[in-house]
């Protein structure tokens, strides 16, 4: 059976990540396309000819659809996905969850109250090399992690994620929050506190372009991470070291829309390479998401409820940003 996607967007990550996604499976097809910008669906349909598209979000849902992805930028995230929800459609949702805790909460209810499925967009969990970490630390063949040190930086210069409207959060929702998710994963906690500075600090129209931040894990364990929007164009870096008590992993480039990556293991043994099968990470979150369509249970780790929580977060960093560094407690519970 085909599953039927239509998306919400058809901006750079629609094109460059989420169509070729698509087209490798004989099981998906794109059948909708929303936005605003006409020169940007007629790129979508020149490559994918016989879909429909166009800018009213009332004919995209009376397309015959069974899931919608919002792809948006993160100021529109909670509308459309309330109004794909209220009619009972699966639904997928770009990270961050929105760009407002309140938008968060907003399409949480619509979630519980629709009961169709509910999904946030965290394509860096279905990466393989992210994967084989956290498997290789749960094992415990390391001993437990004590700390993890990353760095994600890229270039955004004069778009929607520079203008506090359109995004909320800047390089913080962008960028850093991919360091977050796997320190959650490879913990298996919730962060407790965090401090963060950064630049600017508190501006209401702009985002901040540099952060540097401590978020912790229950007790000691901790993530120290580095994020910006300065490096030059075309340049990136996206680095983690997970520091365990009977040895370390280097992992790059596992962060990227790409299936690629790489992990360096240094214990008592010496230094090997991990080398898992590499996977697209946006094909893998398109079969959790047919499959959750199709009756499987949401995975909590996915879920819009994670999401929420993982947004509450990233505003508190922000928060402590304003503030020159401040130490802020977080609540929200347990790892599922």
């Amino acid at each position: 059976m085909t599953f039927r996607i239509g998306i919400v967007g058809a901006g750079f990550l629609t094109r460059r990540a989420l169509l070729p996604a698509i087209a490798a499976a004989d099981d998906l097809r794109l059948v909708a396309v929303l936005d605003s910008d006409e020169a940007a669906l007629r790129a979508v349909a020149a490559e994918v000819p016989g879909v429909w598209s166009g800018t009213d979000v009332r004919d995209f849902l009376r397309t015959p659809l069974d899931g919608v992805h919002v792809a948006t930028p993160n100021r529109r995230h909670a509308e459309y996905a309330c109004r794909a929800l209220a009619r009972g459609v699966p639904t997928l949702v770009e990270k961050p969850l929105a760009d407002t805790v309140a938008g968060g909460q907003w399409i949480l209810r619509a979630a519980m109250a629709s009961g169709a499925p509910a999904m946030i967009g965290y394509m860096s969990r279905y990466n393989a090399y992210n994967r084989a970490v956290v498997e290789l630390v749960r094992s415990g063949r390391l001993g437990a992690p004590r700390s993890i040190a990353a760095c994600h930086l890229g270039h955004r210069q004069g778009d929607w994620r520079n203008r506090r409207a359109e995004s909320g959060l800047g390089c913080l929702g962008d960028l850093a929050i991919y360091p977050l998710l796997t320190a959650a994963d490879v913990f298996d906690a919730a962060p407790t506190a965090c401090r963060a500075t950064g630049y600017p600090a508190g501006d209401r129209e702009q985002t901040e372009i540099f952060v540097e931040a401590t978020v912790w894990f229950g007790d000691e364990r901790r993530l120290q991470v580095e994020s910006s929007f300065t490096e030059p164009p075309e340049t990136g870096v996206s680095r983690y070291t997970v520091v365990c008590e009977r040895g370390l992993l280097v992992v790059r480039n596992s962060w990227a829309m790409d299936s690629g990556g790489s992990v360096l293991v240094c214990d008592e043994r010496g230094r090997r390479w991990l080398r898992p099968e590499p996977v697209d990470p946006y094909l893998a979150q398109y079969r959790a998401f047919a499959a959750s369509a199709a009756g499987q249970p949401v995975p909590v780790e996915v879920g819009v409820a994670r999401g929420l929580r993982d947004l509450r977060v990233l505003h508190a960093l922000e928060r402590s940003v304003a503030n020159g560094g401040v130490r802020l407690a977080l609540t929200g519970g347990q790892n599922p």
